[in-house]
């Protein structure tokens, strides 16, 4: 079935990124590597965005290692967003940049200079119901860009280069994670990496003259600013070129809660958008 051809990929997909091992007398011993035509069968088939998704749809569900079947270790690796809302950051900080792509490396430090990310990863709760003095996104009523990052756990450096993507890595505690409603956000996997649009980012890029330029911006911006994902750094151009040649898809995928773009590392420009599906934040 097209579903069990989907898994068998999504497993291929794990040994190319990750690389597969078998216990052998109590001794680690490499599977068999893929040939050429199982890899140009993979990259066909995350191509093809029906194929695509239910692949990724199995890579969700899997853990990093293939001796790990009961890991509940599924989830982001890193998660950030933005400490205020796209349209703000954009008016902010990027309007007289125009585009880190032609902008001067001096003015794209400007840019960024007073620019802060929020870890999702280290508040899960996004400081719902809390005094602004907690951590989170939303604690207090209106809390300042210092109140949001002291005190945020850092993810350690080890863990943005790719070689995160091995049986042994430690995992930071993904449960409880809320992805922000309000702004842009990008989650990473050891699979891949999720672009999170909810409504407002959506109505913003679509207001702007170049969508792909101001999320190139973002982008730019949440991949560059610490503690942001740099392990997406190199794909952001094509992140944002997807985006702005299949604008018209990506609003067609959205069934009014947003949409998230994603892709696999083996195949980053493959983006694969779908209808918001992560649960509510708490009310």
């Amino acid at each position: 079935t097209s579903d069990r051809r989907a898994m068998d990929t999504a497993v291929m997909v794990r040994s190319v990124i990750v690389g597969d091992h078998e216990m052998v007398d109590g001794r680690a011993k490499r599977s068999k590597p893929l040939s050429k035509s199982d890899v140009a069968r993979v990259k066909a088939q995350l191509l093809e965005p029906k194929s695509a998704k239910k692949i990724i749809d199995h890579l969700h569900t899997m853990s990093a290692s293939s001796t790990d079947t009961r890991s509940a270790n599924t989830g982001p690796i890193h998660a950030v967003c933005l400490d205020a809302i796209d349209k703000e950051v954009h008016e902010q900080h990027f309007v007289q940049l125009g585009s880190v792509a032609t902008a001067t490396v001096t003015a794209v430090s400007d840019a960024l200079a007073n620019v802060h990310l929020v870890d999702l990863l280290a508040v899960p709760d996004m400081g719902f119901g809390a005094p602004a003095s907690s951590p989170g996104l939303l604690a207090g009523a209106v809390p300042s860009a210092e109140t949001i990052i002291d005190g945020l756990q850092q993810i350690t450096p080890e863990l943005l280069a790719l070689g995160f993507a091995t049986s042994k890595a430690i995992l930071p505690d993904h449960k409880g994670v809320v992805v922000p409603t309000d702004r842009l956000s990008v989650l990473t996997y050891w699979w891949g990496f999720e672009v999170c649009m909810p409504p407002p980012t959506i109505e913003h890029l679509g207001a702007v003259a170049s969508p792909g330029t101001t999320l190139l911006n973002l982008l730019t911006a949440l991949s560059l600013v610490s503690p942001g994902v740099r392990e997406v750094l190199p794909f952001v151009r094509y992140i944002s070129q997807f985006v702005q040649t299949e604008w018209h898809m990506i609003k067609a995928a959205d069934k009014g809660k947003g949409v998230v773009c994603c892709a696999t590392w083996i195949m980053p420009a493959a983006m694969v958008p779908r209808p918001w599906d992560f649960p509510d934040p708490p009310p």
